[in-house]
């Protein structure tokens, strides 16, 4: 319980610190997620010994995948640390939960949108959000 606990709030700490470089220098150091993805991906197998290592795996690729796939779509408009981000989205929260965090993020995105009338919306804080919100969902 308590790691569980310990778990959801060292993600959230992590999503707020690049979430707040991304707004102050809308740049997240890449050795950040070189950090990351080893660490969550380890902690999660061992603390849920009941998710298996082929669903973290799924999500992250689910995450990668999809995100890199806009990227080349959208022209490259999209950011590579919303990429990475959306990889380890997957990869914490898994292929199922990812979805639901991405389409939060895209919800307060439009509202975002629709309230600052700007043009660029800086999505980490937004996938930030999201996953966040969906880890203290997920149990």
């Amino acid at each position: 319980m308590i790691l569980g606990i310990l778990w959801k709030l060292l993600f959230a700490l992590f999503s707020g610190a690049i979430a707040y470089a991304d707004i102050k220098t809308g740049r997240v150091p890449r050795i950040a997620f070189i950090v990351a993805f080893p660490f969550f991906f380890i902690l999660k197998l061992l603390l849920h010994e009941h998710i298996p290592a082929w669903e973290s795996i799924a999500g992250g690729l689910a995450g990668l995948l999809i995100f890199l796939s806009a990227y080349y779509i959208s022209g490259r408009k999209l950011g590579l640390a919303d990429i990475w981000y959306s990889a380890l989205i997957g990869l914490v929260l898994g292929p199922w939960w990812w979805y639901a965090a991405i389409g939060g993020a895209c919800t307060a995105g439009i509202i975002y949108f629709l309230i600052s009338r700007r043009r660029q919306i800086p999505f980490i804080p937004l996938m930030a959000l999201g996953s966040v919100v969906m880890s203290i969902a997920h149990v």
